[in-house]
């Protein structure tokens, strides 16, 4: 028959035993999640660097038809240029809401999940 203290130490080696089961199961869902904020964040990074460049080209061939129909080529650059430049400006002016909140929200989003 075994005594108490053989008891005390069985639970005590139990709830350590435990203990050690949560803190690698806290582990292993705090990787599981940074994997899946950085994989999401990747893939946006991804999309955007390639609507980015279809952005370019459409931007040089939209500046070369305006240039064309103008007569002045160095028109088109500079009509296309400026509206970059008015669309930068709104995006700087309205980067907390349209950049900054999104983002952290999506981040913090695919941490609490």
């Amino acid at each position: 028959m075994k005594s108490s203290i053989d008891h005390i130490e069985n639970i005590i080696s139990k709830a350590g035993d435990l203990a050690e089961t949560k803190v690698e199961l806290w582990k292993l869902r705090a990787v599981g999640k940074i994997s899946e904020t950085v994989s999401s964040i990747i893939s946006v990074m991804a999309i955007t660097v390639l609507i980015g460049i279809a952005i370019c080209i459409l931007s040089l061939g939209v500046a070369l038809w305006i240039g064309n129909t103008l007569g002045n080529m160095s028109y088109g650059f500079f009509i296309v240029g400026g509206f970059y430049a008015f669309a930068g400006l709104l995006v700087f002016l309205f980067r907390k809401l349209w950049i900054k909140k999104p983002i952290s929200q999506l981040i913090i989003n695919k941490i609490a999940q």
